[in-house]
């Protein structure tokens, strides 16, 4: 019977304690099926703890058997088995769940010497999660790099404030890269580091969008150049000449006061280093002027010198009313080929801006033409007879010859006409010629020619390649007078030269040239290698002297004079009345 007994309560036992993990398992099963895909699985503890059976044999005891088996859903569940030889056995099965409350019994009986304790352990059901609930996810659209420096010096440092946009990103993380960590490094963040002289890319990402910027580090203490000042400089040039660019940098205290120049095209014309422009060809030339980031460009047009004005005819002969065609051009031929007439006395002839003269009235004049580079005088002359057909210089020679024309003489007629008529070296007496007038210095300047006038003493020279204004006129008549180893003659009676001229006297052993300044009041000495052949290109007081003349003016020595000896009486006057004061 007592076998019986111990096989019946182990029976029990087994059965409520499958009932139990049954129900456990129709409880997970409901909880999983009401959570949505978006849900964290709810983690579940169950522990289920089997109390031994402990048999215990009592000498006299009554065979009892008590069961109490509570089940409740997901709830902690205690049997206790209690047999009437004293033996007890307890099962107790626990489930534990999220949010979970216990209370726990305790009864004790004490029945001849048999103890039976029944534990009951209740758990509150955990509540279920009836909807799941939807999370929306914003993407970075921007990123706004905010205020940043793009250039820095070596050693300083700047942070990056960026901002996401739009400001409800859902995932706001910022990654900082730089794309030369030689030149500067950049931390998570955002903090920039200048390490060395370069250039490099600053990146801000936030998930799939990103922005940039770039980053130049210069030296330290860098002071940059804000401008650049040209001074004044030649817009034209002609070719084979030179002229020099002066750049000046701004601030002056810049770093790099560096200039350096460039020309456009050699070709037409070079620049060098220093800034000196040298022109090659004709055309026009762009000269670049750069310091620093900043650069300046001048033009410079090169045109080609003109070495002469060529005119059919240099001296025109026409009677009143009458026409002239003038045709002028430059040489060489690819100087500026445009002109212009103009004539000195419209009374007698003007002339129409295709090179026509119209004679009007008897006299003489002349008419300029020009190519805005040089300029050449054709001399008009206007009588009674003159005829348009004239074509050679010698008609025109012979026409001047006969006295007829005003302002030209006979002798400055023949003069004229052998000078263009191809006589090499011309000779005349100074009594023949007096004054080398502008018609006279004009045939030489336009012909290249040389005349020598021979005066008493001496001999003036005039080369036509010399001449530099044949509107200047010269008088040739020099009066030299002789005193005390003295030489003073006086030139074109202070009046300009036309050019340089040439004096050579007949008598020499002078050792000093001066010539008289009369805005200072005194002689300045000349230096020349032959007192008696001297190239003279200013008119004035000359004085040739054996001895070195006392170039200081006589007021100035007399003031010196006068200083010494006033000095003289005042220092006697202290030693003789006041030696006292030495005392």
């Amino acid at each position: 019977m007592k076998k019986l007994n111990i096989i019946i309560l182990c029976l029990c036992v087994l059965f409520f304690k499958s009932a139990n993990i049954c129900i456990a398992s129709q409880s997970r099963l409901e909880l999983m099926n009401g959570s949505t895909s978006n849900i964290n699985s709810v983690n579940k503890a169950t522990i289920t703890t089997e109390a031994k059976t402990t048999n215990t044999e009592k000498i006299n005891t009554t065979d009892t058997t008590t069961a109490d088996v509570g089940t409740t859903d997901t709830q902690s569940t205690t049997t206790t088995d209690t047999t009437d030889a004293g033996a007890s056995v307890t099962d107790t099965t626990t489930e534990t769940t999220t949010d979970t409350t216990t209370d726990t019994t305790t009864e004790t009986t004490t029945d001849m010497g048999t103890t039976s304790t029944d534990t009951s352990t209740t758990t509150t059901d955990t509540s279920k999660i009836d909807s799941a609930t939807e999370v929306s996810v914003v993407n970075a659209e921007e990123i706004d790099l905010g205020d940043y420096l793009e250039s820095m010096a070596i050693g300083e440092k700047q942070l990056i404030s960026a901002t996401v946009i739009p400001t409800d990103t859902t995932d706001q993380t910022l990654a900082y890269s730089s794309s030369n960590e030689e030149v500067a490094t950049i931390n998570g963040l955002g903090r920039i580091t200048a390490v060395s002289v370069g250039t490099t890319k600053i990146t801000v990402k936030c998930g799939k969008v990103k922005n940039s910027f770039k980053l130049q580090v210069k030296k330290s203490n860098d002071v940059e150049v804000t401008d650049i000042e040209i001074g004044n400089y030649e817009e034209e040039m002609e070719v084979d000449k030179s002229q020099a660019i002066s750049a000046t940098v701004i601030p002056s205290d810049a770093t790099d006061t560096t200039v350096k120049y460039s020309s456009s095209d050699s070709e037409v014309a070079t620049v060098l280093s220093t800034g000196e422009v040298k022109a090659k060809a004709k055309g026009t030339v762009v000269i670049t002027v750069k310091a620093g980031d900043i650069s300046k460009e001048i033009e410079i047009t090169v045109k080609v010198a003109t070495t002469k004005i060529e005119v059919n005819k240099s001296y025109v002969v026409l009677k009143p009313e009458e026409e002239f065609q003038l045709k002028a051009n430059a040489l060489p031929s690819d100087a500026l080929q445009t002109m212009t007439y103009e004539a000195e006395d419209k009374e007698i002839a003007t002339v129409e801006s295709n090179g026509t003269i119209h004679a009007k009235s008897i006299g003489t004049t002349s008419i300029l033409a020009s190519n805005g580079d040089m300029s050449t005088a054709i001399t008009v002359i206007v009588n009674e007879i003159g005829s348009s057909e004239q074509t050679t210089e010698e008609n025109v020679s012979i026409e001047a010859t006969s006295n007829r024309v005003q302002n030209i003489s006979e002798n400055d007629a023949e003069l004229i006409s052998k000078i263009e008529n191809n006589f090499d070296d011309i000779e005349v007496n100074v009594k023949e010629c007096n004054v080398v007038n502008k018609s006279i210095l004009k045939a030489l300047y336009e012909t290249g020619k040389t005349i020598h006038i021979l005066g008493e003493g001496y001999t003036l020279t005039i080369k036509g390649s010399d001449i530099v204004n044949y509107e200047n006129e010269l008088n040739t008549n020099i009066n030299v007078e002789k005193e005390n180893n003295k030489l003073t003659f006086v030139i074109n009676e202070g009046k300009n030269l036309p050019g340089l001229i040439t004096l050579q006297l007949s008598e020499g052993g002078y050792k000093y040239l001066y010539l008289f300044n009369e805005a200072k009041n005194k002689y300045q000495q000349l230096k020349v290698k032959d007192f008696s052949n001297f190239d003279i290109d200013t008119s004035g007081k000359y004085t040739l002297s054996v001895d070195k003349l006392n170039v200081i003016p006589i007021s100035i020595i007399a003031i010196i004079i006068a200083s010494v000896i006033a000095l003289g009486l005042v220092i006697t006057y202290i030693v003789v009345k006041k030696q006292y004061w030495f005392w």
